[in-house]
């Protein structure tokens, strides 16, 4: 009799570092892992400079003393996030290292990795934090960056997932249902066509016919929504083709929906990311999911 194989247990692990953002990120961390069955591991990672502090006293152990401060406050986390996940599976751990690159690694074992948009490094504006950009850049599992809700004003709703119909794009499709199912939310699939007659001048603008771009577009994708909306397991799927700059669209639809779904090609050290998830991961007006794509990398930048 062969014995049944059982299936991993999912992994979610959330960077924190003491902020409010980060602790806003591990509540939405252990509710990711609740619906989805998972672990949740809490990580702080501790840089301290290897020169030390200037200024602090010669006998006094700066790293010592911080690394403690950060394991009481993991430990506190953890206590507080039993409200949405049985504390079993919770684990809080505290680590020496650079944030990005203890993140990407661990990301290789996880099924999903959280992250707040801004830590203790947060200033005003829209630009993403220096850790939250560089993991997302480089993680191998789906990131979810993190926001707040605004405090006032409607409820947001909906997951919104971009896509472009080329490689890569039913892959993303299956990671936006999947978050929808979790959710119990309505799907909406956005594809748009960029507006090159405004690259191009007047004379060519003034020539295009939008019905005939749109049908042309909406063939694009049509076959892979079509697929989507069969699936018994998918919950509503509503899909538009909009004109225009996709990160500009994508960020005006984050305005009122729940999470935003992006992907992200497999990049290596001398690419950048695309303008898109760029965009999209920086100036959201919500929650982010990006998701790396086994598809080619895009054009490298020039040193």
């Amino acid at each position: 009799m062969t014995t049944p194989t059982i299936p991993p247990t999912p992994t979610v692990l959330v960077g924190v570092d003491g902020s409010d953002g980060a602790d806003a990120a591990a509540r939405a961390a252990a509710e990711a892992a609740a619906a989805r069955g998972a672990t949740l591991c809490v990580l702080r990672v501790v840089d301290w400079p290897e020169a030390g502090i200037a200024g602090l006293p010669p006998d006094l152990d700066g790293r010592s003393a911080t690394r403690a401060a950060a394991e009481l406050q993991v430990r506190w986390l953890v206590a507080r996030l039993a409200q949405w996940l049985p504390v079993d599976r919770i684990t809080g751990e505290v680590v020496d290292g650079d944030p990005v690159h203890v993140l990407r690694a661990r990301s290789q074992d996880l099924d999903l990795l959280v992250v707040g948009a801004h830590g203790q490094a947060w200033s005003s504006g829209e630009t993403l934090g220096s850790i939250a950009a560089g993991v997302v850049r480089g993680a191998s599992c789906p990131v979810l960056v993190h926001r707040h809700e605004p405090a006032l004003g409607e409820p947001h709703r909906g997951v919104v997932v971009g896509i472009d119909g080329g490689p890569g794009s039913a892959q993303l499709l299956d990671a936006a249902a999947a978050e929808a199912r979790l959710r119990a939310t309505t799907l909406k699939v956005l594809h748009t066509w960029p507006q090159l007659t405004e690259d191009a001048g007047t004379p060519v603008k003034w020539r295009l016919d939008p019905a005939t771009t749109t049908t042309a577009e909406q063939a694009v994708v049509a076959e892979l929504v079509g697929a989507l909306r069969l699936r018994s397991d998918v919950p509503a799927v509503d899909a538009a083709v909009v004109g225009g700059r996709a990160g500009k669209v994508l960020v005006w639809a984050s305005h009122t929906a729940e999470l935003v779904v992006v992907g992200r090609p497999e990049l290596s050290p001398d690419h950048e990311m695309r303008a898109t998830t760029r965009q999209v991961s920086q100036r959201a007006g919500c929650p982010v999911l990006v998701v790396p794509l086994a598809t080619t990398a895009d054009v490298p930048v020039p040193a």
